[in-house]
């Protein structure tokens, strides 16, 4: 198993998968589901890292309380994640502590953080924002120490890739008192939203790189306040959408609906059940709003009373309109489905980019190449193209871009198909421009 998956892996996936003290049903094809997943995205994390930071030292960091709200709320579930992992190992727990590292590197630092923040990385003809930089060295810095008594050759690699010591001559880390509470219930409500509205897209097939005018989102009132104000920009530009509106209730997107538990009912009304299931029909929209917060509800049924517990009614929510809408409880949320033609021209412009982000990846281009396009083709991609000319160059470095013509000596030429319609698509180094090094963009649009 060592041979095959390394120490680290063996070692972490073994402590991962249930306490140290209890017998263990092995399974070798999850170790790269359980550890694999976690060291993958930590190194890439890393190398994400390393491939922006160019001349950056850590010296350069600016003030915690200067740096946008994404940057602090990381910092935040960077404490609290030093403080669950210093309290197992304090406590000899190490399946708490390896799982709680996984989860702050895998859910909130790489499918999260990194994802989010790539634009502020992605810096052409400048340097990467130094406040993301800092933000995101501290974290790798702090995950290494947090990992060495758990996966000792992983965490040292990291460790001296960043500080150029050994992590095991460092100090244990110990939270920083940076705590924000109101920033990270906001932020798990922005990403529980981004979630049902991706899931709605794709129940729609509306794909994700079609901007869409219009969102609605409903929250708990306890959710609700300036923390989450702040946030909307970014889960609107995680969402593609023009603009995003919080109703004050979800009564505005959908209709609740009680669905009687006969189960339930049963064992506590005997006989009576069908008729206090058939008037849960009856209860009012706070009653059932308070049984999604665990408070019960009473009716008089038949000159009786009658009180229903949460585990005897489902609240369940019903569209109220033609928007498309997906709920989690009081998480609700609604898109509007209409496109207009600029919408559909600025879609189609943004699968151009994604197609030409290929190409460059494919002909080996690296992140600082200034490249020429041609395409040839379908009428409508041409004229969003056209249209949305000067954000396909920025997104992908082209100097030139020519529409309605092939390229003359392409380094890499494709026909491919863009909202169904045949394009070719060539692209070529700018001979102007000496080839730089870097990171190979990824998929920004």
């Amino acid at each position: 198993m060592i041979e095959e998956h390394g120490a680290d892996t063996v070692r972490l996936y073994l402590l991962a998968s249930s306490q140290v003290w209890l017998p263990k049903r092995f399974d070798r094809s999850t170790i790269k589901d359980v550890a694999g997943k976690f060291l993958n995205a930590l190194k890439n994390s890393y190398v994400f890292f390393a491939g922006y930071a160019g001349d950056w030292t850590p010296g350069a960091a600016p003030a915690v309380h200067e740096r946008p709200m994404v940057d602090r709320w990381l910092l935040s579930r960077l404490d609290a994640t030093v403080q669950t992992v210093g309290a197992a190992w304090a406590d000899y727990d190490a399946t708490a502590g390896v799982r709680a590292l996984m989860a702050f590197v895998v859910d909130d630092l790489s499918q999260w953080y990194v994802r989010v923040n790539r634009a502020r990385f992605w810096a052409v003809d400048s340097v990467a924002d130094p406040a993301a930089l800092a933000t995101l060295y501290e974290a790798l810095l702090t995950v290494s120490r947090l990992l060495a008594p758990a996966a000792p050759f992983t965490s040292d690699w990291l460790h001296r890739a960043l500080e150029g010591t050994s992590v095991h001559l460092a100090r244990f880390p110990v939270a920083a008192a940076r705590a924000e509470p109101a920033l990270e219930a906001a932020m798990d409500a922005v990403r529980r939203l981004a979630s049902l509205a991706h899931g709605a897209r794709q129940e729609r097939k509306l794909p994700v790189r079609q901007p869409l005018g219009r969102m609605q989102v409903a929250v708990p009132a306890a959710v609700r306040g300036p923390a989450l104000d702040d946030l909307l920009e970014l889960l609107r530009l995680e969402v593609n959408v023009k603009s995003v509106e919080v109703v004050r209730s979800d009564a505005d997107l959908v209709r609740l609906r009680p669905r009687p538990n006969f189960r339930s009912l049963g064992r506590r009304y005997g006989k009576r059940t069908p008729a206090v299931a058939a008037a849960a029909a009856g209860l009012t929209l706070e009653q059932l709003r308070g049984l999604e917060q665990g408070e019960p509800a009473s009716l008089d049924v038949g000159g009786e009373p009658a009180t229903y517990l949460p585990e005897d009614v489902v609240v369940e929510r019903e569209v109220a309109s033609d928007w498309v809408v997906a709920s989690d409880g009081p998480f609700v949320v609604a898109l509007d489905p209409r496109l207009s033609e600029e919408l559909r021209r600025e879609g189609t412009a943004r699968e151009v980019v994604n197609r030409i982000q290929r190409l460059r990846k494919e002909a080996g281009y690296v992140y600082s190449d200034r490249i020429g396009v041609w395409m040839d083709g379908g009428t409508a991609v041409l004229e969003a193209a056209r249209v949305h000319a000067d954000f396909i160059r920025g997104e992908t470095l082209a100097r030139r871009l020519e529409l309605g013509a092939r390229a003359p000596e392409p380094d890499l030429e494709q026909q491919v198909d863009i909202d169904g319609q045949g394009v070719v698509v060539g692209v070529q180094r700018d001979r102007d421009v000496r080839a730089g090094d870097g990171p190979q963009p990824t998929d920004r649009a």
